[in-house]
Protein backbone atom coordinates (compact mmCIF):
# COMPACT_ATOMS: atom_id res chain seq x y z
CA UNK A 1 0.00 0.00 0.00
CA UNK A 2 2.87 2.38 0.47
CA UNK A 3 3.49 2.02 -2.93
CA UNK A 4 -0.21 3.27 -3.92
CA UNK A 5 0.28 6.03 -1.87
CA UNK A 6 2.90 7.27 -3.54
CA UNK A 7 1.59 7.19 -6.54
CA UNK A 8 -1.10 8.98 -5.37
CA UNK A 9 0.88 11.92 -3.67
CA UNK A 10 2.45 12.48 -7.37
CA UNK A 11 -1.33 12.00 -8.99
CA UNK A 12 -3.17 14.14 -6.34
CA UNK A 13 -1.55 17.20 -7.32
CA UNK A 14 -2.29 17.04 -10.73
CA UNK A 15 -6.25 15.81 -10.22
CA UNK A 16 -6.36 19.65 -8.19
CA UNK A 17 -5.47 21.32 -11.06
CA UNK A 18 -7.45 19.26 -13.58
CA UNK A 19 -10.63 17.61 -13.03
CA UNK A 20 -10.00 14.67 -16.02
CA UNK A 21 -7.08 12.98 -16.78
CA UNK A 22 -7.42 10.97 -20.01
CA UNK A 23 -4.47 8.36 -21.11
CA UNK A 24 -4.33 5.50 -23.48
CA UNK A 25 -5.88 2.02 -21.57
CA UNK A 26 -2.59 -0.31 -23.31
CA UNK A 27 0.84 0.63 -24.27
CA UNK A 28 0.05 -1.42 -27.86
CA UNK A 29 -2.86 -1.92 -29.64
CA UNK A 30 -2.60 -5.62 -28.52
CA UNK A 31 -0.30 -8.68 -27.73
CA UNK A 32 -0.44 -12.17 -29.40
CA UNK A 33 -3.21 -14.63 -27.85
CA UNK A 34 -0.58 -16.53 -26.74
CA UNK A 35 1.48 -13.81 -25.00
CA UNK A 36 2.93 -15.05 -21.59
CA UNK A 37 2.64 -12.47 -18.94
CA UNK A 38 5.99 -14.22 -17.13
CA UNK A 39 8.21 -13.43 -20.89
CA UNK A 40 11.87 -12.16 -19.76
CA UNK A 41 12.35 -11.27 -23.15
CA UNK A 42 9.19 -8.67 -23.68
CA UNK A 43 9.46 -6.10 -25.71
CA UNK A 44 7.61 -2.79 -26.75
CA UNK A 45 8.85 -0.52 -29.44
CA UNK A 46 12.19 -2.63 -28.72
CA UNK A 47 12.75 -1.81 -25.36
CA UNK A 48 12.09 -4.54 -22.75
CA UNK A 49 9.07 -3.78 -20.50
CA UNK A 50 7.68 -6.27 -18.00
CA UNK A 51 5.82 -8.65 -19.94
CA UNK A 52 2.65 -8.61 -17.35
CA UNK A 53 2.13 -4.92 -16.19
CA UNK A 54 4.14 -2.84 -18.46
CA UNK A 55 2.07 -2.36 -21.38
CA UNK A 56 -1.16 -2.39 -20.02
CA UNK A 57 -1.67 0.79 -18.82
CA UNK A 58 -4.74 0.36 -16.38
CA UNK A 59 -3.03 -1.03 -13.32
CA UNK A 60 -1.72 2.14 -11.97
CA UNK A 61 -5.25 3.44 -11.11
CA UNK A 62 -6.36 -0.16 -10.12
CA UNK A 63 -4.05 0.31 -7.72
CA UNK A 64 -5.45 3.88 -6.57
CA UNK A 65 -8.70 2.95 -5.91
CA UNK A 66 -10.16 5.86 -4.61
CA UNK A 67 -10.11 7.01 -8.44
CA UNK A 68 -12.87 6.47 -10.27
CA UNK A 69 -11.78 5.17 -13.68
CA UNK A 70 -13.37 4.13 -17.10
CA UNK A 71 -12.33 2.77 -20.44
CA UNK A 72 -13.87 3.58 -23.39
CA UNK A 73 -13.37 2.69 -27.70
CA UNK A 74 -10.89 5.30 -29.35
CA UNK A 75 -11.06 3.46 -32.82
CA UNK A 76 -8.87 1.05 -34.41
CA UNK A 77 -5.38 0.28 -34.52
CA UNK A 78 -4.20 -0.14 -37.88
CA UNK A 79 -4.25 -3.70 -37.54
CA UNK A 80 -7.48 -3.31 -37.24
CA UNK A 81 -7.85 -4.43 -33.42
CA UNK A 82 -10.32 -2.07 -31.07
CA UNK A 83 -7.99 0.76 -29.10
CA UNK A 84 -9.23 2.14 -25.85
CA UNK A 85 -8.65 5.13 -23.83
CA UNK A 86 -9.41 5.94 -20.06
CA UNK A 87 -10.54 8.73 -18.19
CA UNK A 88 -9.24 9.10 -15.15
CA UNK A 89 -11.05 11.68 -12.40
CA UNK A 90 -10.58 12.89 -8.84
CA UNK A 91 -11.13 11.13 -5.81
CA UNK A 92 -14.39 9.70 -5.83
CA UNK A 93 -15.94 12.03 -8.27
CA UNK A 94 -17.45 8.98 -10.53
CA UNK A 95 -19.89 11.62 -11.48
CA UNK A 96 -17.03 13.84 -14.20
CA UNK A 97 -16.05 9.88 -15.48
CA UNK A 98 -19.22 9.06 -16.39
CA UNK A 99 -20.12 12.64 -17.97
CA UNK A 100 -16.56 12.79 -19.79
CA UNK A 101 -17.01 9.03 -21.21
CA UNK A 102 -20.83 9.63 -22.31
CA UNK A 103 -19.79 13.27 -23.97
CA UNK A 104 -16.45 11.15 -25.74
CA UNK A 105 -18.86 8.24 -27.16
CA UNK A 106 -21.88 10.66 -28.03
CA UNK A 107 -18.67 12.58 -30.35
CA UNK A 108 -16.54 10.01 -31.36
CA UNK A 109 -19.73 6.98 -31.62
CA UNK A 110 -18.49 3.17 -32.44
CA UNK A 111 -21.33 1.08 -32.34
CA UNK A 112 -23.89 3.30 -34.21
CA UNK A 113 -23.47 2.22 -37.79
CA UNK A 114 -23.20 -1.66 -39.57
CA UNK A 115 -19.70 -0.35 -40.64
CA UNK A 116 -18.60 0.49 -37.43
CA UNK A 117 -19.53 -3.14 -35.94
CA UNK A 118 -17.05 -5.33 -35.66
CA UNK A 119 -17.02 -8.55 -38.63
CA UNK A 120 -18.42 -11.90 -37.31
Amino acid sequence: MEHAGQMYGTLGPILQKYRLLICPTLAVPAVPAEHDPTDPAFRINDVKVDAMLQWCLTYPFNMLSRCPVMSVPSGHASSGVPTGLQIVGRTFDDVSVFRAAAAYERARPWLDTAARRPKI
